[in-house]
């Protein structure tokens, strides 16, 4: 009897944990609203007109868009979001596949990995209230690390796309007239009128990708501003967290990694009569890291746009203070860890090459910001961004006035005059921040310095 008992409890002792659900996949969603101008091109701001805001409106029509995940699973699901909609939004039909295409037909599909999406235990539809998000009943799949999903929405009637993630590196989207669901690729056909129909055409609505990985899978967010977004990166898989997330997986290690960047977002602030610059980092950081599903780490790299154009002491949007961007990291990281996340600081990368930017006072904020971030102890880790990507650059004429002259942004790493990184610079960010998640002493393919 005690035997039996003994072997009762180490059974229940040894049992696995269950497996959970991670993004593999997501973005951060902006408004999608535009203002109406007058017949001059001016917006009505007149204090008797009533500006008019609308989104894009489809109906009887078929949205077709591909991105790439980062962890494998057997089980996927999908998360749409209807978060800045101001009416429901009906989606009619919505199935999700393998992609079968190379970069220049993203739209194409393996038809024997096309599956049907259901929603609320089986509903073939779904009808998302303003201000809400929606998950897809799950469905077996087996979608590789590193591989291309499709996903194919189809709306039978007027839709308002009001959520969408503006910048894109490749030609993710594609919209055509009709039910094309379950059509094999949608390059071939007209594009539709009523979307843009362009390399670099937002993707709406479809904020997370997840599946179902073993117990320990970390779920990492890289939460930032155009540099995490992967502005003047060549492809989706060069940004710096598509680097992180490539080098997880062929290092063996179990990790999912989600994007929410947004290109031209502030830490501190909105930017007002800018909707697709996103909310402030402050307001959208637990919706975009906190509640993503089995969310165990996030990266946060945020400030080169704050110390530009941020609200300064006196209200005005002349660059924000040193004090503000600290106090602002200061509730980031108190709100991850009391949500048991941990949380790694990004320095701010240097601009000093980039015209119009530098001034000694922003470039004194980002030096005060930055050492803040290396000697606090408020962050599980720090990653020296700006270290990575100093180097060797063009003196503008007013940095060319400077003694000592500032850091600056390395000519061979920058995809501009000195702001935003190319593919050379984003490796070396990307592999940067591998180390420090993941305790290892890998180099970039080539360096900045």
């Amino acid at each position: 009897m005690s035997g039996c008992l003994l072997l009762a409890a180490c059974a229940v002792g040894t049992r696995p944990v269950a497996p959970t659900w991670v993004a593999t996949w997501g973005q951060a969603m902006t408004s999608h609203y535009v203002r109406s101008t007058g017949h001059d091109g001016k917006w009505l701001l007149d204090a008797y007109v009533q500006p008019v805001e609308h989104a894009p409106t489809v109906d009887h029509l078929t949205l077709r868009q591909s991105v790439n995940v980062s962890a494998g699973g057997g089980r996927v699901r999908i998360r749409l979001s209807n978060y800045y909609g101001r009416a429901p939004l009906s989606v009619s039909a919505a199935r999700i596949a393998l992609g079968a295409g190379d970069a220049s037909d993203l739209s194409a599909i393996d038809p024997g990995s096309d599956r049907s999406l259901r929603f609320d235990g089986g509903k073939p539809s779904i009808t998302i209230a303003p201000g809400s998000e929606a998950v897809s009943d799950p469905v077996e799949l087996r979608v590789p690390a590193l591989s291309n999903v499709v996903v194919s929405l189809y709306f039978d009637g007027p839709a308002q796309l009001a959520d969408a993630h503006p910048m894109e590196q490749a030609h993710t989207t594609y919209a055509v007239d009709g039910d094309a669901t379950q059509q094999r690729s949608l390059a071939q056909q007209p594009a539709a009128q009523a979307l843009p129909h362009t390399r670099d055409a937002p993707i709406y609505l479809l904020t997370g990708v997840e599946v179902v990985v073993p117990a320990g899978t970390r779920g990492i967010v890289a939460f930032g501003d155009s540099i995490t977004d992967g502005a003047l990166a060549s492809a989706p898989t060069t940004t710096w967290p598509a680097v992180l997330a490539g080098l997880a997986q062929r290092n063996g290690d179990a990790a999912a990694v989600v994007n929410a960047g947004i290109s031209a977002d502030e830490l501190t602030t909105d930017q007002i009569g800018a909707p697709g610059a996103g909310a402030s980092g402050l307001k959208r950081f637990l919706r975009d890291v906190v509640d993503r599903p089995g969310v165990t780490d996030v990266v946060v790299l945020f400030g080169a746009n704050d110390i530009n154009r941020g609200i300064d002491p006196a209200g005005y949007p002349n660059g924000a203070s040193a004090g503000d961007l600290i106090a602002s990291m200061r509730m980031l990281a108190d709100v991850a860890h009391q949500h048991h996340l941990r949380i790694y600081a990004g320095t701010v990368t240097p601009f000093a090459g980039f015209p119009g930017w530098y001034s000694p006072q922003r470039e004194a904020v980002r030096l005060q910001f930055n050492q803040w971030i290396r000697d606090s102890g408020s962050f599980d880790g720090v990653i020296d961004f700006a270290d990575a990507v100093a180097g060797t650059y063009a003196l503008p004429p007013l940095v060319a006035k400077q003694s000592p002259l500032p850091v600056g942004m390395a000519t061979v790493c920058a995809g501009d005059a000195g702001l935003h990184p190319n593919d050379r610079g984003y490796a070396a960010m990307g592999t940067l921040a591998y180390n420090v998640l993941f305790h290892a002493t890998l180099q970039p393919p080539q360096g900045c310095h």
